[in-house]
């Protein structure tokens, strides 16, 4: 099952990152880096009160032996709509301070008045999407559930682009995010497969809700800073249009983090939560499905370091030849992060998020060694504090397990390993003058070195399912 979710998952994800990468690389044609440089802190503001205000409604129906039942997805749904307004409303009153905050940077920043107030309609939008995402998600009904990511995307594309043609401004991107939340929004009341979303209350729900949720909005609170305190803080220390260089590289660099990210929430979460009672058997199924994390996020991450200067250099204009070196660096921090995210869902299975709030905090805390690494190293020195935070983290996180500790340190490691042996003398031969100022040779390394380690990847994701299958067959 997990394997199957994950191919469905994988497939939904590189569909929808293809259109995210050609929708990029047309609005980096027809719009100025200041733009992406206003988006960035839009996009780190909206997803900022979304985990400010994140009470768990989806783990919640996931993770609760009531979940399926419809007083409690309409407890649910009441509280998601009465969230989306909460959220807009936040928008309209703090959106002149974020704008002075930034504006002392980079005086484009006052623009910030109007664009998030708008931008946060995407809340209101959101809060009457139906529960049926979280069905989907609990029954493991993955290809619609794909097909909810993917088509939003394409709608997001379709309007950002034709906007940023007639009118290239920053608003091309606010409104292809109004667009993609209504195509969601009428695509999940359409494959709802549960009872039909309305409003309800029931103060029995309500309790399970808030009881399992508390820790979750503390979790997101900190996770937020965890994983948004880079743009905030270089937000003050560079430029917009330095910062918009430095997001589209973090865009691209992310991607194994989303990779991992959304195999841990839409398919090891669920999977795990029906293991909920048998620790012991809980961490090992994580340690299985987690193998089969790390060999397709290694892979993606070292193949895009490999990549980056060219990708950079050959579909984008000397505006942003910077992102490809700033990426190479950033493929430390995301490997760190996939470490961390592809097992921080054993707490929640367990019904421990209070460990989840633990260790984002202690992220948070330790994403401060990044100020002294700017100091000292500028730019590389900040990627690097940044990734020492989420080792920091996924140590603690792993030393609070029940079992299994040595077995899944020991996992991590040698994947670490691995791919630092086998990627930093590639990156390195990459840089001599016969790759730089030849981009066919370029692409050539690139591709003889990437090879490897996805065909490794791959023999193993079908070694595990031959396994499983013989296995099923013996029984």
């Amino acid at each position: 099952m997990a394997l199957h979710g994950s191919i469905l998952t994988l497939l939904g994800y590189g569909g929808a990152q293809l259109l995210r990468l050609g929708s990029n690389l047309v609005l980096a044609r027809l719009l100025f880096p200041d733009a992406f440089g206003l988006m960035a802190l839009v996009a780190v503001f909206m997803q900022g009160l979304q985990m400010f205000t994140d009470i768990g409604l989806g783990p919640s129906i996931i993770h609760n032996k009531r979940g399926h039942e419809p007083a409690f997805l309409h407890t649910a749904y009441t509280l998601q709509v009465l969230r989306g307004f909460l959220l807009w409303g936040m928008c309209w009153l703090l959106a002149p301070m974020v704008a002075g905050f930034f504006a002392t940077t980079d005086p484009q920043a006052e623009s910030l008045i109007t664009l998030l107030p708008v931008a946060a309609l995407t809340a209101v939008i959101g809060g009457f999407n139906s529960m049926g995402i979280y069905l989907l998600n609990r029954n493991m009904s993955l290809g619609i559930f794909t097909a909810l990511e993917l088509l939003p995307q394409l709608a997001a594309s379709v309007v950002m682009i034709l906007w940023a043609f007639w009118f290239p401004s920053v608003w091309a991107m606010v409104v292809g995010g109004l667009a993609s939340s209504l195509v969601r929004l009428m695509l999940s009341h359409v494959w709802n497969p549960g009872p039909p979303d309305r409003f309800g209350w029931n103060q029995d729900c309500l309790g399970d809700l808030f009881h399992f949720g508390k820790w979750i909005f503390l979790s997101t609170l900190v996770a937020f800073l965890a994983q948004h305190l880079d743009r905030i803080l270089l937000g003050k220390l560079l430029t917009l249009a330095e910062l918009g260089v430095y997001s589209i590289a973090m865009t691209f660099a992310r991607v194994p983090i989303h990779v991992s990210g959304r195999l841990s929430n839409t398919v090891i979460f669920p999977l795990l939560a029906r293991l909920q009672d048998n620790p012991k058997a809980l961490v090992a199924a994580c340690l299985r499905a987690r193998q089969q994390v790390l060999w397709i996020s290694g892979a993606v991450c070292l193949g895009f370091a490999l990549a980056a200067p060219l990708f950079f250099g050959v579909l984008y204009d000397e505006r942003y030849h910077d992102a490809g070196g700033i990426s190479q660096w950033l493929a430390l921090y995301v490997w760190s992060h996939v470490l961390m995210s592809s097992m921080d869902r054993i707490p929640l299975a367990l019904g421990q998020p209070k460990k989840l709030f633990q260790t984002g905090l202690l992220t948070t805390l330790a994403m401060l060694l990044a100020l002294p690494g700017y100091t000292y190293f500028g730019l590389p020195g900040f990627i690097l504090g940044m990734s020492m935070a989420n080792l920091l983290a996924h140590g603690y996180l792993v030393m609070g397990l029940p079992e299994g500790r040595a077995d899944m340190l020991r996992q991590g490691l040698i994947f670490t390993l691995g791919l630092l042996a086998y990627g930093l003398p590639l990156i390195l031969v990459l840089r001599a003058p016969t790759f730089v100022e030849n981009p066919t040779w370029h692409a050539l390394m690139v591709l003889l070195g990437g090879l490897p380690p996805l065909a490794l990847g791959v023999w193993a994701l079908r070694r595990a399912m031959v396994t499983r299958a013989d296995r099923t067959i013996g029984k």
